[in-house]
């Protein structure tokens, strides 16, 4: 990459792999003509093989290779200046669709090059034969197809070398995103397709091969007598060689159609392996416009769903705690509401009208954020919920939405706890030179009607019941009887771990048609 951004886009392996396809295909042809049987081969081989024979071959096999490089470098010349896909979000605007096209089509335009080469070199060595070594139309036509054949194979193996260099080396870089599919005029390769191509190249290729080298030995010797045991040797030696060169070719192109196939659906089982354990960062390298391509977009597509789902579930734990908001998403609150029995317990600060007549907004709001998250985690040590915050006030509940057999007993050791946590906050509060803060806590059991509530497009979660009313009642009699923690005789009644309680006689209180008796904890 140069000082302006840009890369000077260097096609040398591509010109190389392309290379090699054909060197492969030219040594092909060359031993399948040493080793064939008919006797116009066989009469051409001192020629072929001496002095003016290689000056003839050097001249026009070459040429394959020649005309390749230049009609590939012809291609890949709108691709020489891009800016570099990595310095910028996404893919720059100044490379076209059509650039984007090109490159996905690179592999089988380079195919359909070598193949129309290889047919036109063809056509020069069958006119050079014909005119100045008075070969036969019908042998010309002979070689012409037999260079036709190989020219395919030669093509196919262009086409798989160069679609897994540009998966391994350019898809990458223009397509960071994936979406290969959604190029339109590029071509797709079916995986059926793929398969197909390998087995015409590894095994129809060669079978046409033999048969039509057989068929134009019997059209030679039907009217000629011949050795059948020269005849015989000649036709084995042709078939094992030709055999062995295509195993190779065969073994080479199911590698790699193989390397296609499985490279992409192995990293896709790695990605769902860590996606599966609920890392949604991860994402699925596409390289290709196929099946396998358009799975992988849409597998993006699924974690990138999931990521965003978790991004709401975790933001609506923020609002509701985490409890409540799963079972929410896994449908296990009825809409009519649940009657159950559960612990309510409420706590209030005291003497907050003058705290915040006397402090500054931004003071207050720091205040209550470090008050409540000290209390709710407090309550939530306990198996408690907090279901609103109401001014200065918390709603909490013990054993609903989440069952519990012992929910008065964690409501009363989360009480206990938030005690202690004020205590430690105000020892912050005062090292800081900050007012103190004090809290009355109420708890009582009883029957809820638990479920959502609340308007058709806004939902609240919230228990209720005669035991709510009583809970906040409770509280406000900390107030009466000056202490931090009242619990009511049913809660107490439920408890299995002694905790050191007073009884208060009963009281009457608001909107309650009989006394209440409470006890304090100590």
């Amino acid at each position: 990459m140069d000082q302006s951004g840009y890369i000077d886009p260097r096609f040398g392996g591509f010109y190389l792999l392309n290379l090699l396809a054909n060197v492969m295909g030219i040594f092909t042809m060359a031993a399948l003509n040493f080793f064939t049987p008919l006797d116009f081969i066989r009469e051409q081989k001192a020629f072929i093989f001496g002095e003016r024979g290689w000056v003839v071959l050097g001249s026009l096999w070459p040429l394959v290779l020649v005309l390749t490089w230049l009609l590939l470098r012809l291609l890949l010349a709108p691709l020489r200046r891009l800016r570099n896909p990595l310095t910028g979000p996404g893919i720059p605007p100044e490379i076209s669709r059509k650039t984007l096209r090109g490159i996905l089509n690179l592999p089988i335009t380079a195919a359909l090059v070598n193949l129309f080469v290889w047919a036109l070199v063809a056509s020069g060595v069958v006119a050079y034969f014909h005119i100045y070594r008075d070969i036969t139309l019908f042998h010309g036509l002979f070689l012409f197809f037999r260079s036709f054949m190989i020219g395919m194979v030669s093509a196919g193996l262009s086409f798989f070398l160069l679609e897994n260099h540009l998966r391994t080396k350019w898809i990458p870089l223009f397509f960071p995103f994936g979406r290969l599919a959604a190029v339109s005029g590029a071509v797709k390769i079916p995986i059926m397709r793929r398969i197909r191509a390998l087995w015409g190249a590894g095994t129809l290729n060669p079978m046409i091969i033999l048969v039509g080298t057989l068929f134009f030995t019997w059209i030679e010797v039907r009217d000629t007598p011949v050795s059948i045991k020269e005849l015989s040797t000649g036709i084995f030696h042709f078939t094992v060689v030709l055999c062995t060169l295509f195993v190779i070719i065969a073994l080479s192109l199911n590698f790699l159609v193989e390397k296609s196939i499985r490279g992409p659906v192995e990293e896709m089982l790695d990605v769902v392996k860590v996606v599966g354990s609920g890392n949604f960062s991860q994402r699925i390298e596409v390289v290709s416009n196929d099946e396998i391509g358009i799975l992988g977009d849409a597998g993006n597509e699924m974690i990138a769903g999931l990521a965003e789902r978790e991004r709401i579930r975790e933001s609506f734990g923020r609002y509701v705690t985490p409890e409540i908001r799963d079972r929410i998403l896994a449908g296990l609150i009825p809409s009519e509401g649940e009657r159950t029995t559960a612990t309510v317990l409420f706590s209030d600060l005291r003497d907050f009208t003058p705290y915040v007549e006397e402090n500054s907004p931004e003071e207050v709001i720091n205040s209550m954020r470090s008050y409540f998250t000290a209390m709710q985690q407090a309550i939530s040590r306990h198996k408690g919920l907090v279901l609103q915050y109401v001014g200065d006030g918390i709603e909490a509940s013990f054993g609903v939405p989440v069952p519990s057999d012992t929910h008065a007993e964690e409501a009363v050791a989360a009480a206990v706890e938030m005690k202690k946590a004020l205590e430690g906050l105000n020892r912050t509060r005062q090292q800081n030179g900050q007012q103190p803060f004090r809290h009355g806590i109420g708890i009582h059991t009883g029957p809820v009607l638990a479920g959502n509530t609340g308007s058709r497009d806004h939902l609240s979660y919230a228990l209720i019941g005669e035991t709510v009313n009583v809970a906040a009642r409770i509280q406000d009699l900390t107030k009466h009887f000056q202490c931090d923690i009242l619990i009511s005789e049913e809660t107490a009644n439920l408890l299995r771990t002694r905790f050191e309680l007073h009884r208060e006689p009963p009281i009457m209180v608001k909107g309650y048609s009989r006394p209440v008796t409470v006890f304090r904890v100590l």
